[in-house]
């Protein structure tokens, strides 16, 4: 820029700034001058203008920055001044933004019975939560988080900050203790107070709260929770994060609630937004001008994506068997990295996963991929070696990523916009250069302010005729409204369906939101059901049933009621019931007879002997085998059943089907031709299939037995054996801590189960012996072994 530009380029900048201060309703006015003064910094390295900028806002964090790497003269008695006032803002080793200090002060001071705090992603709001049960020093406190892994990371940090209390991630952890902290998600927190119809927690922190206004069923969960923990404890306290709140009422579950809300209104980085189009040209947007401006030229969105690829490269894609393949074009236009770290790591996977799976060759080149459908364990590691590991330079990835796991991440392509609104985009975008990567006190990073987006269109990763441009739009702004799905909540409105109900000519449509009006209805009806804690067996076995959420396996799950109680009742007298194993009797009391009125139609394949002996033996693998094993035996079960039915076609699920049941490629696509897939492409079915399974007996099958145990229609030992794949108590305990059967298995063999211990808070405490053991397994062991018990 010349002189004149730079010049003028500035004035701008002041003008919107002093606009804004001189009316605060314009944030957008800062947001603008802070772009420009930014840009302008970084391009033309004159970062005094940065300098006053941030000194007098309040951004401190970069003031501090410029100051230690000498990018401006701080030498003279303001810049002194400067120095010492910066040190008010220096808490836990980091330097606070002024809104972040007087918030986080706030906060752990308020006496509100309801406060929301949002703020940009990696704003310290973890580090709050530790604070807050300091501050709180409330007996019972429960974290609640949306995901298994945040539970794995939010437990570890936990465990480390509170080594003198009981921390618990199970709520079979629980032993009648009158003080603890729990790290959960809603349903482990639910089942809990549902066998302890007396508990209820002091205070909920709420992560990712944003989460109840979607209409799915953990949303309805979460509610539930948060409304039945406030029927328990009147008084009890509920703290909400999130990154993406506009309205603090939103929250609301009752007329009566006040929420104190606590908010970072500004976001210290600016994202540049480039588009790749169908035409081989890339643009870059400037939200503030709602405009684009061409940037280069290019052979192919390949080569576009490798020339604008950075350190740590996210790839973002929505379906699993999309992730995959992408993952796999990806890989072959990169060279073999022949790297030491990366050939050991690809061994590693190979031992305990296959040989065959694809990311075996991914990682050599230094790719990978994650996604749902990957066993937890798996999925898990492999984000754990993308942070550990710089030669792993790109990450293919669909929304497990949107859920606040933190990765390195310094660059971010976009391939698939479906499903993506834009507090869905702000997250996802958030999750690119966290502060504390740019602010990490060994380099400047100031570049990083501004993270690198990229929408990258392709017809076979998108759609036909792909085009971005308008959800890219939908970041103009950085203000979004809640849109309020959840029905549980005070804002839902219900009227929405009336119009149509009483005006359309359209019968279907008429229908459709008569319908939509009933179900809103009919959950209404059944949480304030649950909420009023039923009394009496009828009335309980209900309620079971609605917090498994069974109700949804049956059309009429109401009418059912009557007849599965008489059922349970006459079956337990039968002589010869205890001897029936746990799968023949969930068969028995749920499925038997009622197969019409079954709607869960995963559900209704038990009524197939074959189906009910392979999930006998599925349950007893999971316990007992390693995954590679479990993967070789589904492999053989492909090829056996292919022969034995003399029908190649195979139920696999809608993420990965190609065909319907008849064998042809249209209506519900869920089933695949085994003879059509290698080896290698059985192996990866294999291990989507596993987790498939796992998740069917986890959510679905176990909520079953467990409904049995409740009204004493199976033994404890049988329970034990089904869910956790052993009786012996130490055994069970060490599973509720997260180790997997086998691993169990292993440690008991190498004789290595007297060597840990768990003390009176929970943690798990080794000798020498053990540690030393530790230190000669597989990398793959030792991550699965210091995930929940940080030993080393």
């Amino acid at each position: 820029m010349s002189d004149d530009e730079s010049v003028y380029c500035l004035a701008v900048a002041i003008f919107f700034i002093k606009t804004y201060q001189s009316d605060k309703r314009r944030g957008s006015y800062l947001e603008f001058g802070y772009f420009l003064i930014l840009s302008y910094s970084l391009l033309m390295e004159d970062f005094q203008p940065l300098y006053d900028l941030t000194t007098n806002l309040g951004f401190y964090p970069i003031t501090k920055s410029l100051i230690n790497y000498g990018m401006v003269d701080s030498s003279t008695l303001n810049g002194h001044f400067i120095d010492k006032k910066l040190e008010k803002f220096s808490y836990k080793e980091i330097t606070e933004t002024l809104e972040q200090q007087v918030n986080r002060t706030d906060i752990l001071h308020t006496e509100a019975i309801d406060c929301c705090y949002v703020a940009p992603t990696s704003f310290g709001k973890s580090s709050l939560m530790v604070d807050l049960i300091n501050e709180l020093n409330l007996a019972k406190v429960s974290i609640i988080v949306p995901t298994k892994s945040l539970l794995t990371q939010t437990y570890r940090l936990i465990n480390d900050a509170f080594k003198q209390r009981k921390v618990i991630f199970h709520d079979e952890m629980y032993d009648g203790e009158s003080n603890f902290i729990a790290v959960f998600t809603q349903e482990r927190a639910l089942r809990l107070m549902k066998s302890e119809s007396n508990l209820a927690f002091d205070a909920l922190l709420i992560d990712e709260a944003h989460n109840l206004f979607e209409k799915d069923s953990r949303s309805i969960l979460l509610s539930r929770l948060i409304r039945r923990n406030r029927k328990r404890a009147t008084r009890s306290r509920i703290f909400y994060f999130s990154p993406l709140i506009n309205n603090f009422d939103s929250l609301k579950f009752e007329e009566q609630q006040n929420i104190e809300g606590k908010k970072i209104h500004f976001n210290i980085k600016e994202a540049k937004l480039f588009e790749y189009k169908l035409n081989n040209q890339s643009y870059i947007y400037n939200r503030f001008l709602d405009k684009q401006f061409e940037v280069s030229d290019n052979t192919d969105f390949m080569q576009y994506i490798l020339s604008e690829s950075k350190q740590n490269n996210f790839l973002y894609l929505r379906a699993p068997r999309k992730v995959e393949s992408f993952a796999g074009l990806l890989a072959q236009g990169l060279p073999d990295a022949n790297n030491e770290v990366l050939t050991e790591l690809a061994d590693v996977i190979a031992r305990n996963v296959h040989e065959d799976f694809y990311c075996v060759e991914l990682v050599k080149r230094g790719a990978l991929y994650i996604h749902g459908k990957l066993p937890d364990l798996i999925k898990e590691y492999l984000e754990f070696k993308f942070r550990q590991i710089s030669e792993l330079k790109y990450l293919v990835a669909n929304s497990v990523i949107l859920e606040g796991v933190n990765l390195p991440i310094d660059n971010l392509y976009i391939l698939n916009t479906y499903d993506l609104d834009a507090k869905k985009l702000v997250n996802l975008i958030g999750r690119v250069n966290r502060l504390n990567e740019i602010f990490n006190g060994v380099a400047s990073n100031l570049n990083k302010l501004e993270p690198t987006v990229h929408f990258v269109n392709t017809e076979e990763f998108n759609r036909q005729r792909s085009n971005m441009l308008n959800k890219i739009k939908l970041l103009k702004s950085n203000t979004f409204k809640d849109v309020i799905k959840n029905p549980t909540l005070l804002e839902f409105d219900i009227s929405q369906f009336d119009e149509t109900i009483e005006h359309s000519t359209d019968l279907d449509k008429r229908a459709e939101a008569i319908n939509k009006k009933n179900t809103v209805i009919a959950i209404r009806e059944r949480e304030a059901f649950l909420i009023s804690e039923p009394e009496g067996e009828l009335n309980k076995l209900k309620a079971s049933f609605i917090e498994a959420g069974l109700h949804f396996t049956y059309f009429d799950a109401d009418s059912l009621t009557d007849e599965l109680y008489d059922r349970l009742l006459h079956l337990k007298a039968v002589e010869e019931w205890m001897e029936l194993d746990p799968i023949e009797k969930v068969y028995t009391v749920f499925i038997e007879g009622l197969e019409e009125a079954l709607k869960d139609k995963v559900l209704a394949r038990l009524q197939n002997v074959k189906a009910r002996n392979y999930y006998r033996m599925f349950v007893k693998n999971i316990h007992a085998l390693t995954l590679k094993d479990h993967i070789n035996a589904t492999v053989k079960y492909f090829y056996s059943n292919a022969e034995e039915t003399k029908n190649n076609i195979f139920y696999i699920g809608e993420s990965y089907g190609e065909l319907a049941k008849d064998g042809t490629p249209f209506g519900a696509t869920t089933y695949i031709d085994l003879a059509s897939k290698s080896h290698k492409e059985l192996v990866n079915l294999a291990l989507v299939k596993l987790k498939m399974e796992s998740d069917f007996v986890s959510y679905k099958l176990n909520e079953f037995v467990s409904l049995l145990k409740e009204f004493g229609a199976i033994s404890e030992d049988d329970y034990n054996v089904f869910i956790y794949g052993t009786a012996k108590k130490r055994n069970t305990d060490l599973t509720k801590l997260g180790l997997s059967g086998a691993l169990i298995q292993k440690l008991e063999f190498d004789k290595q189960l007297d060597n840990i211990e768990v003390d009176d808070f929970g943690h798990v405490k080794a000798n020498e012996e053990f540690i030393s053991y530790l230190r000669k397994q597989d990398d793959l062991t030792q991550f699965e072994i210091n995930k929940y018990l940080p030993l080393t």
